[in-house]
């Protein structure tokens, strides 16, 4: 397939995305129907066996540059790529065949200028499953870049059903990347002894000196040997540091600059999230928030925080546990109520400013047990008696989540969970939840009825679904560099 027919492909098939309406308030059975789709059809092996066939089919250049030795069947980590950088248009097309076959790409994590670790999801059964996909154009660390793509995929060689490189570039990029981070399980500390082995000290010292200034190239080499890189290579960052001011200044500074305006990048863009979990008590918000930090943990680097209605940056609030009467005390006058609720709201903007938008930089998982808008549903639990146009008003300036997942159940069925509240002032708040509106935000409803499984997959995979659509916003500058 030529080039420009491939490209005419992929541009076409990313170009899909389900309307703003397929979560919509009024589009319950959309999330069912999403994850009912793909039940008990989709698995980690298939998942690397369809992405090395399309990869194959597409004609997309790549190898798979470590651990290689029980995939397909098994993934104890991500699993890194290298590809060539002309094939990078053809990538969009591969996630978008992929998703039809219900795998999901809803992360981009682009950890250094021409790094991107890609996470998917899929639905395995009732379980939400991810894998990850470290994809480079180049190697490069702390001020070195290591190899080219072209290079790392120069002498590659078929290994069943997908690509793998040359013995040489294995060893550069599992020694750099280990030794960069200062750890290695087992099963890779035994692979590097046996690369040098089967490479030779001479040859293995070669390349390491390319890594290394000075005799840290040779010690690097026997630990390799002795598999103790964690104990022998401490702060080997800084040694990569070193050897690109010492040969290459040149290219380190070339290497700067392309970091400043990535990290610029990183800013406009944040690839973490912010969502707000809403619904009245007992409708299970903080099981689906624990449920989707797990399940949705691998697109974040792990990394979440979790805030309770308001960031608490400013007047932060004693822990008391659960508020189990939470209409029991009475509401403050007007003007009482109107000076907290502005104090709240400034808290709001100030941890906006100072918590919330670097953790998003940082690429965090960002969630809210309630919200600003509460105050509008339930004004009785915040003790606040000002008028509605006030709290309204307040609420339309604050900053808005990314995504809000509104639970929902039917009024006797929370009333059983929680008794905290009657059946009527249940049934109207979830009225008032459904009326709530945001500016830019969009709002999705969960039917918390059908079990805990259910609804932590319905809500996962309306988060995924929600990630990926803006991913594809993003990636459209992978297409527009090669047109």
């Amino acid at each position: 397939m030529s080039e420009k027919c491939q490209e005419a492909v992929s541009v076409a098939e990313f170009s899909h995305a389900l309307p703003d309406a397929a979560y919509g308030v009024d589009q319950k059975k959309s999330d069912t129907a999403f994850v009912m789709q793909v039940e008990n059809t989709c698995t980690l092996p298939d998942f690397l066996r369809g992405l090395f066939r399309l990869l194959d089919e597409l004609e997309v250049r790549y190898c798979v540059l470590h651990s290689w030795d029980q995939l397909p069947d098994e993934l104890h980590s991500d699993l890194d790529l290298a590809v060539h950088p002309k094939d990078k248009y053809k990538l969009p097309a591969v996630f978008e065949r992929l998703r039809r076959k219900g795998y999901t790409c809803f992360q981009c994590l682009n950890h250094s200028v021409t790094g991107h670790f890609f996470v998917f999801y899929w639905a395995e059964g009732t379980k939400v499953k991810t894998a990850a996909v470290d994809l480079v154009f180049d190697h490069r660390r702390s001020g070195l870049i290591l190899s080219t793509s072209e290079e790392m995929l120069d002498q590659r060689r078929r290994h069943g059903e997908f690509w793998i490189p040359s013995p040489e570039v294995e060893f550069a990029y599992l020694l750099a990347k280990k030794s960069w981070k200062g750890r290695a399980p087992a099963a890779q500390s035994t692979r590097l002894k046996r690369l040098v082995e089967t490479l030779g000290s001479a040859k293995a010292e070669k390349i390491a000196g390319e890594i290394f200034p000075g005799k840290w190239g040779k010690v690097a080499v026997q630990a390799c040997l002795n598999e103790s890189i964690a104990d022998d290579l401490v702060h080997a960052r800084t040694k990569f540091w070193k050897t690109s001011w010492s040969r290459r200044p040149l290219k380190l500074m070339r290497y700067l600059g392309t970091q400043f305006f990535w990290g610029i990048r990183r800013c406009v863009q944040p690839t973490g999230i912010l969502i707000a979990v809403l619904g009245p008590d007992g409708v299970g918000k903080s099981t689906v928030i624990a449920g989707l930090t797990e399940t949705l943990k691998q697109g974040f680097w792990g990394r979440s925080r979790l805030f309770h209605w308001r960031p608490q940056t400013l007047f932060q609030k004693k822990d008391t546990g659960i508020n189990l009467t939470p209409h029991a005390k009475p509401a403050r006058g007007k003007l009482l109520s109107m000076a907290y609720l502005s104090a709240f709201f400034m808290d709001y903007w100030v941890g906006y400013a100072v918590a919330i938008r670097p953790s998003l930089t940082r690429s965090n998982f960002v969630l809210f047990d309630r919200y600003f808008h509460d105050v509008v549903v339930d004004p009785l639990r915040y003790r606040y008696g000002g008028p509605t146009w006030f709290s309204k008003v307040l609420s339309r300036l604050v900053p808005e989540p990314d995504l809000v997942i509104l639970l929902d159940a039917a009024g006797p069925s929370i009333f059983s969970r929680k008794e905290e509240l009657p059946v009527g002032e249940i049934e109207r708040q979830r009225e008032a939840y459904q009326q709530l509106q945001f500016r830019r935000t969009r709002k999705i409803v969960i039917d918390t009825d059908r079990g805990i499984e259910p609804t932590v997959q319905s809500s996962s995979g309306a988060v995924a679904e929600f990630m990926r659509q803006r991913l594809g916003v993003r990636m459209r500058a992978w297409r527009a560099a090669t047109l």
